[in-house]
């Protein structure tokens, strides 16, 4: 299943622009590695980019749901206590990291369940061992 995706302009004043752009310069003269960034950041820890997109895609699916149900976020704000304004940044991914209370609260007034489960994850080659073939989607070459 895909999900539809929505890109807007974001509108700036010359000065956010300006500021943007000495930004992306400092970013480009400076490189700082991860843990740089994240000591400027404030955070306790960097979340791993699959993660974000994973909540990003739940989220996506609530919306889709929401709609749906022809369900108006008062509505879900309703049976939530989330406010308007925090579903719709959640809802346009301008919430950073929603956390799974709030995902949970949000499938339950749906009428939904998000659920997870554990597998093993990929194990990296190990240096020892030659890769002597390359898996593509057709098959193995």
């Amino acid at each position: 299943m895909s999900v539809p995706r929505e890109y807007r302009k974001a509108e700036r004043t010359p000065d956010q622009l300006a500021e943007l752009r000495a930004a992306r310069e400092r970013y480009q003269q400076e490189k700082p590695s991860p843990e740089d960034a994240l000591a400027r950041s404030g955070h306790e820890q960097l979340i791993p980019l699959g993660e974000v997109m994973l909540l990003h895609r739940i989220l996506a699916l609530l919306k889709q749901e929401r709609e749906r149900q022809q369900l108006t976020l008062a509505h879900l704000e309703e049976r939530t206590g989330i406010s308007q304004a925090a579903l719709s940044r959640l809802e346009t991914g301008k919430a950073a990291n929603p956390t799974i209370d709030t995902i949970y609260r949000i499938s339950t007034a749906l009428g939904k369940e998000v659920g997870c489960f554990l597998q093993d994850a990929p194990r990296p080659p190990s240096k020892r061992e030659p890769v002597n073939a390359v898996e593509t989607r057709s098959g193995v070459i």
